[in-house]
């Protein structure tokens, strides 16, 4: 079966470190540009399909100099240092000779440990208890509707007295989890200022970085079943806003976690 997600992001090499694709219509913002998750895995795509890659992709932390619009956008690759386990990359995507997106990507290959810890699972309602984010709202954004998404705390467009929220998601078409769609995943949470506000305050996301823990065989055990987003801010003001996601398989595994800042008016 061929995935919407991978449609949209297939890359064409041009040499050994570059690559063209034409912006997706399908993750596309209503302001025209693209949905950052797009670029996120457009630029981590470009990485693992790099010949001299020989570890995982760990990390990413990317700026958004720019939207990126309809048309092509050139991929470039740069391998900055390659280590005994880990290497470090840079990914740059720009459109008309102007740079749009930049994204520095640690891959890794790491050993388990005799230490084991990580935070507990935050309790929520079972996904059928819960409100479904309706994929039919002609406001939203085409590639909202590429996900299924549940909301299980947290209502939008309202004045909530934390901006949390907790949401079950997967993608629609029953693609499986895997590295380069929890870049896209951990960028779908809408902006904090959305929770605590009934006025629509649009946005964009500035800095984002994701920080993916899971092994090989955690991402397999989520496959296309529903993870659970935790998503929180630690402030919304002076037009700048934070958000933390943590991303959970239904297991209870930590899978990701993520950072960024946005803008809004």
């Amino acid at each position: 079966m061929t995935y919407t997600f991978d449609e949209e992001t297939a890359l064409i090499p041009r040499d050994a470190d570059s690559y063209t694709i034409e912006a997706s219509e399908v993750y596309r913002n209503p302001t025209g540009m693209a949905f950052g998750g797009w670029g996120a895995a457009i630029a981590a795509k470009a990485v693992e399909m790099h010949e001299e890659r020989r570890t995982l992709i760990v990390s990413q932390q990317a700026t958004y100099l720019m939207g990126i619009g309809p048309g092509e956008v050139l991929v470039t690759v740069k391998l900055l240092r390659s280590g005994g386990s880990t290497q470090f990359w840079r990914v740059e995507l720009s459109q008309n000779g102007n740079p749009a997106l930049v994204a520095d990507i640690v891959s890794s290959n790491r050993r388990p440990t005799d230490i084991t810890y990580q935070i507990d699972m935050p309790d929520a309602k079972h996904p059928v208890e819960s409100i479904n984010l309706h994929r039919g709202n002609d406001m939203a954004p085409k590639w909202v509707s590429t996900f299924d998404q549940q909301i299980a705390k947290g209502v939008p467009f309202a004045v909530n007295e934390t901006p949390e929220a907790l949401v079950w998601i997967k993608e629609a078409d029953g693609r499986p989890l895997d590295r380069i769609n929890l870049f896209s995943i951990c960028d779908t949470p809408m902006p904090r200022s959305f929770f605590l506000s009934e006025q629509f305050r649009p946005g964009s996301t500035v800095s984002m970085g994701t920080y993916i823990y899971a092994s090989d065989d955690d991402l397999a055990a989520a496959g296309s079943d529903y993870m659970l987003l935790r998503v929180d801010g630690a402030t919304v003001r002076n037009s700048a806003t934070d958000s933390r996601v943590e991303l959970w398989c239904a297991n209870g595994v930590l899978l990701a976690v993520s950072n960024q800042i946005g803008f809004f008016r």
